[in-house]
């Protein structure tokens, strides 16, 4: 396995992991009254948007060439640092 291959997998895990964890959130949702449900329903969305974008940038880095695929690191770094952040910010105002 390149070294582009595991560090996609090991960003692809991560990715499915940040799913696994808003699913709860909206199972969690679901149990709220009308009020909250609403708002979670708003914050998971946003963070949906955020894995669409974190999943295409993996995707972009998995079809890069081998020479350049090193310089995509950073944004994919980026988006899925994002990603957690945004994930444990709305997590600690529960």
């Amino acid at each position: 396995m390149s070294k582009r291959d595991e560090y996609a997998a090991r960003m692809k895990q991560q990715i499915d992991e940040m799913n696994q964890n808003i699913d709860e959130l909206e199972r969690k949702a679901k149990e709220a009254n009308d009020a909250v449900e609403k708002k979670y329903d708003e914050q998971v969305a946003k963070l949906r948007v955020q894995v669409n974008q974190a999943t295409a940038k993996l995707d972009e880095l998995k079809s890069a060439s081998e020479r350049t695929w090193e310089k995509m690191v950073d944004e994919v770094e980026n988006v899925t640092k994002a990603l957690k952040q945004s994930y444990n910010y709305f997590k600690s105002q529960l």
